[in-house]
């Protein structure tokens, strides 16, 4: 996969787990998702990015819910690799 998407997906997670602010952590998703844009095979991961845009503030709200959504972009970031 694109490099460029996994270096969107990092920022997201670095953000996420550094508590920046979410207007930060949704400009990098909203950049995630524009990288995917067009690009076949990835609906399901700019469908879980517009989840995450979109309950961003409960997200981030709790350690956990940060921790959860770093661990989600490592998922991805793996699947994204394997899937070549």
């Amino acid at each position: 996969m694109s490099a460029k998407i996994t270096a969107s997906l990092e920022e997201i997670a670095r953000l996420a787990k550094a508590s920046a602010e979410p207007a930060k952590v949704e400009e990098a998703i909203k950049t995630a998702r524009a990288v995917l844009q067009g690009l076949k095979g990835t609906e399901e991961l700019d469908k879980e990015l517009s989840i995450w845009q979109s309950k961003l503030p409960v997200i981030l709200k709790e350690p956990a819910g940060r921790q959860g959504m770093v661990k989600h972009v490592h998922y991805w970031m793996e699947r994204l690799k394997n899937a070549g």
